[in-house]
């Protein structure tokens, strides 16, 4: 009976592949100059906005009428700095709970369009999603998924990793109430999609290097590790984080020298760190799911193994122009460890890491890859 009714439910609010499939699918990055201008055009549309604008009127009346000049200039500056930051919060937050209300809807999609970890696969859920959040007056535009890969990352963020995270029945019905059949069915969906993506990678797009008897690790040609650090910083990735280490050192030198040391040491320790997530961050789920198959793979045992590896994965990741040169990994130790922190310590993660991704369709293979490497310790 139930089976019947989500079926029945899902044949009646899912909007049709098929009356997408006649017509090119039109997302606001195909609209909009860039996501900077969509999400200006998102803010001016919010009621956030248009309240924070209303707020002038009456300031410009108590201008008017007030002797005095101060009282309104700090309520005009209090509004002017404040003001944004408020509409952006707002706007969040509105994002966010429109979205967990359609949390069905969103699912139907997921089983209907049967997306995989591509994100080209996303671009119907994310129209269809778009209009459907307009039509039913759950959005004020019809732009609320900028792109597919938006859409891709929100079914990450609202419904894989969060509902992948409770243990318990108990909890999942506890946190997503009615919603628990439909997610149940969309995951499964979207992991028998990822199986199939993991299984033709791994044969016949299987990727093997060519010349890698040639390449060097970085460790081969930097006498130190910070070299290399100091080099990588140097991108425009990390170009805002390392002025903000310069000026710390400027507005630092009025501290006694422990306290400075403390200090600067601190942000330095951030940005290591940053650069550290920086590396992950820019790596696509295809990107992932070739280091775990070479994990998988790789004949060398120990050290020499992930040296291996990490000159694999740098020729591969600088082909693919993820990575500006062949530098990725420092050596067989930088790698292993990256493997450790980004992938390995994910399986037991009890909370999100945002903005890491735990990369739930990959737990597999995540145990794959560490069961391999175990056997190859104890071989």
């Amino acid at each position: 009976m139930k089976e019947n009714e989500l079926k029945n439910e899902k044949s009646v609010d899912v909007l049709s592949f098929k009356q997408l499939e006649s017509q090119k699918i039109v997302l606001p990055q195909d609209l909009f100059r860039s996501s900077f201008t969509w999400f200006c055009y998102e803010i001016y549309k919010s009621l956030a906005f248009r309240i924070w604008m209303l707020l002038w009127l009456p300031l410009s009346v108590w201008w008017k009428l007030s002797n005095n000049c101060i009282y309104p200039l700090i309520v005009s500056l209090l509004v002017l700095f404040l003001g944004p930051i408020f509409v952006l919060v707002i706007c969040g937050l509105s994002r966010k709970r429109s979205l967990s209300k359609q949390l069905i809807q969103f699912c139907k999609e997921v089983t209907e369009n049967t997306p995989s970890s591509d994100p080209h696969d996303w671009e119907v859920v994310a129209a269809n999603l778009n209009s459907y959040l307009y039509e039913n007056k759950a959005w004020n535009t019809r732009y609320f998924f900028f792109n597919a890969m938006g859409c891709q990352e929100a079914f990450r963020t609202t419904l894989l990793e969060p509902f992948s995270l409770k243990k318990d029945e108990a909890a999942k019905v506890k946190s997503f109430k009615d919603s628990v059949p439909y997610i149940e069915e969309a995951l499964g969906v979207y992991f028998r999609e990822v199986e199939k993506q993991w299984k033709l990678f791994n044969t016949e797009k299987s990727w093997s290097p060519v010349g890698l008897e040639d390449a060097k690790l970085p460790k081969e040609a930097y006498r130190f590790k910070l070299t290399w650090f100091l080099k990588r910083i140097s991108n425009i990735f990390m170009l805002i984080p390392f002025l903000n280490f310069l000026c710390c050192i400027y507005v630092s030198r009025g501290m006694c020298l422990l306290l400075r040391t403390l200090y600067l040491g601190w942000i330095l320790f951030m940005l290591v760190q940053g650069f550290q997530n920086i590396r992950v961050l820019i790596m696509s789920m295809e990107h992932k799911m070739q280091f775990l198959s070479t994990i998988i793979n790789e004949q060398e045992s120990g050290a020499n193994g992930w040296d291996e590896i990490a000159r694999k994965m740098n020729r591969y990741l600088f082909e693919k122009k993820a990575w500006k040169n062949e530098e990725f990994f420092f050596d067989g130790i930088d790698c292993e460890w990256f493997f450790n922190h980004f992938f390995y310590r994910v399986l037991s993660a009890k909370k999100s890491m945002w903005p890491l991704p735990l990369n739930v369709e990959l737990w597999p293979y995540i145990k794959e890859a560490q069961l391999s490497c175990s056997e190859e310790s104890l071989a």
